[in-house]
């Protein structure tokens, strides 16, 4: 299997275009969302559903904060990291160097729920496959797809 950005895509235009009613239930749709497109990593990881988990208890904290750019920025990567755990013992996963730029994402106005999805998805997408894998028997890292 492989990273589907489209699939990211279009769940995310699906959510934007009909948000749960509260923080609490935004957030696992965040959650949702992420770890349906990290199930398609390749390699594979074995933490993806533990690490959407927590994932939706950072997103709730974050959402009910009042600021919460800083803090989804945080939980994203500790999300990724915990995916990359998961590809051991094969890999060693390192997850994205940097952080996703969120803040500007959330700042950008959007005239349409598919152009914010698109946007989000393809940042998201490309900021993933920034992680890499090294064959634990040694061998050059590839990167996430």
């Amino acid at each position: 299997m492989a990273l589907d950005p489209i699939a990211l895509r279009d769940a995310l235009e699906a959510f934007f275009a009909v948000p749960p009613g509260t923080t609490a239930g935004c957030a696992a749709q965040w959650a949702d969302v992420l770890g349906a497109f990290a199930q398609d990593l390749t390699p594979s990881s074995s933490t993806v559903d533990a690490a959407a988990a927590t994932l939706q208890a950072a997103l709730t904290a974050a959402f009910d904060s009042g600021a919460a750019a800083a803090p989804f920025e945080t939980a994203l990567t500790t999300f990724a990291t915990a995916v990359a755990g998961g590809m051991a013992p094969a890999f060693v996963g390192t997850p994205p160097p940097g952080p996703l730029g969120l803040a500007g994402l959330l700042a950008a106005p959007r005239d349409t729920h598919a152009q914010a999805a698109q946007d989000f998805a393809n940042a998201f997408d490309l900021w993933f496959r920034t992680g890499t894998a090294t064959p634990s028997g040694g061998g050059a890292p590839v990167p996430w797809s």
